[in-house]
């Protein structure tokens, strides 16, 4: 059973970590193209930024955006599934 658990996390925790960083990736360039420079190097130090700047430029970011709340998703589930499996 466990073993079903842990492979079930490691799916959704590296397809998560992908759309996230991906997305951020995106989010980035976009903030460069738009001249919000703060933003565009901030995101890439940080990759966590790039939900507050997908949030405050959903006009300019909506495909960064559902890349990098969805990967948010998915890795918020694969800790759920992790503690509630009692792996960790």
């Amino acid at each position: 059973m466990i073993q079903n658990i842990i492979v079930v996390a490691l799916l959704t925790g590296s397809i998560g970590l992908m759309l996230l960083v991906i997305g951020s990736i995106f989010a980035a360039i976009v903030a460069l193209g738009n001249k919000q420079h703060l933003f565009g190097w901030s995101v890439f130090l940080c990759f966590p930024l790039s939900l507050v700047y997908c949030a405050m430029n959903w006009d300019k970011a909506a495909y960064s955006g559902k890349m990098v709340y969805s990967g948010a998703f998915l890795l918020a589930l694969t800790a759920i599934i992790l503690k509630t499996g009692g792996v960790i």
